[in-house]
């Protein structure tokens, strides 16, 4: 008796959810029909698809950018203090906290810095998740637009970091 209306439950459930929500492909597909990220955002020709690759990629670009931004900031704060000259994703976090620890340097200028990398450190996982979820919608122009936005902003502010390409004076 318990198994049966445990069934049933099961049943009514699964006849809703299939009434009320469209099933979601979940492998890749090449389409120019979709929704992205938002109910509202359809896209139902091959030039809306156009424009929204365009648009993912700059925000791929400019999410590339905001990292590159984050680790110049933290160079910036870390010559203030004399105690680095080139801070890169593997500096040792103890470097980091004592440069703040340092008596030198003007300190009120370093938490303004801190702050501002905090600010751009929350646009940057906003971002991040904005385009990932993006990606899960699992259209193959989006993943692919989404792959060679990252490697062309990785290319370009690895430009900028080295100096070769100066635009950051």
């Amino acid at each position: 008796r318990f198994t049966w209306s445990v069934n049933v439950l099961n049943l009514l459930i699964r006849s809703y959810y299939t009434a009320n929500y469209s099933k979601m492909d979940m492998t890749f597909y090449f389409s120019s029909n979709l929704t992205l990220l938002f109910q509202s955002w359809n896209i139902s020709s091959a030039g809306q698809l156009v424009g929204a690759l365009v648009g993912i990629f700059i925000v791929v670009l400019f999410y590339e950018g905001l990292k590159m931004t984050r680790e110049v900031l933290l160079g910036v704060t870390l010559k203030k203090n004399g105690r680095l000259s080139a801070p890169n994703s593997t500096t040792p976090l103890l470097t980091i906290q004592q440069a703040y620890k340092s008596n030198s340097g003007p300190r009120f200028a370093i938490v303004l810095i801190h702050l501002l990398q905090f600010g751009l450190r929350i646009v940057e996982v906003g971002l991040a998740y904005l385009l990932m979820l993006a990606v899960m919608t699992f259209n193959g122009w989006l993943f692919l637009t989404v792959v060679l936005g990252a490697a062309v902003g990785y290319f370009i502010s690895n430009l900028v970091r080295c100096g070769c390409l100066p635009l950051l004076g």
